[in-house]
């Protein structure tokens, strides 16, 4: 018996794509970008940004790992390691770094003292982000995390951080080195684990408990990621 709920694959990965172009959880056109391109921020606010990013992003990389050992399909297995290699360590970016050493010279260029910078304080929504991230790659089912992981997060990751790369070329003056963790989100490699999602959606989302639960795991870490952008106003 067929269960109409149930979207054919490549329909299902479509239904997700749509979703995630609408206004109110598109970070792609958030104020904060929209702001940057037109260099109304300053570049403590970019920087504030950039500080509370590093707040979550850090400890929720750990999670990578245990949505590693949860994942049944060795190549997907495979690709996380090296997602995680790479944010530990840079591995296949080659930039001088792990993503977080990349984050920290930035950050000190930008006026963040060291105290700043390695602080454990976060603001609520950055908290609330974290929240999240811990619950659904550790917690949830392993296709729910890298759905989350790398549909909602790094395929868009490029769009944002190309952005907010260009927006500091033309409007700050920050050092090439300053724009290395912005440029290495917006590198191949980000594109790369952007992609993973893709296959494992269409093989394994097949069942009408788990689309929905896919679903909401993508729609609600790109509500989150959006509300997260708000930060900058603090700063």
């Amino acid at each position: 018996m067929t269960d109409e709920k149930v979207l054919p694959a490549e329909l299902f990965l479509e239904d997700l794509r749509r979703g995630l172009r609408d206004p109110k959880r598109d970070r792609t056109n958030h104020p904060f970008v929209q702001k940057a391109l037109r260099g109304e921020l300053t570049l403590r606010q970019i920087g504030g940004w950039l500080r509370e990013f590093r707040s979550w992003a850090d400890p929720s990389n750990k999670g990578i790992a245990v949505l590693w050992a949860n994942t049944p399909d060795p190549e997907i297995r495979a690709a996380l390691l090296e997602n995680l290699r790479e944010e530990e360590q840079g591995t296949s970016s080659q930039m001088g770094g792990g993503h977080v050493a990349l984050v920290n010279e930035a950050l000190q260029e930008f006026g963040f003292s060291l105290a700043e910078i390695e602080s454990p304080d976060m603001l609520y929504e950055s908290w609330a982000f974290y929240h999240w991230w811990e619950i659904v790659l550790t917690k949830r089912s392993w296709i729910e995390g890298l759905a989350a992981l790398s549909l909602a997060a790094e395929q868009i990751n490029p769009i944002v951080f190309g952005k907010l790369a260009d927006a500091l070329r033309k409007h700050y003056k920050v050092s090439d080195r300053a724009l290395r963790p912005f440029d290495v989100h917006a590198s191949e490699v980000e594109v790369e684990h952007g992609k993973l999602a893709d296959g494992a959606i269409v093989r394994y989302a097949t069942a009408a408990y788990t689309q929905d639960a896919v679903r909401f795991a993508v729609f609600h870490t790109a509500d989150m990621y959006y509300r997260f952008f708000n930060v900058y106003q603090a700063y």
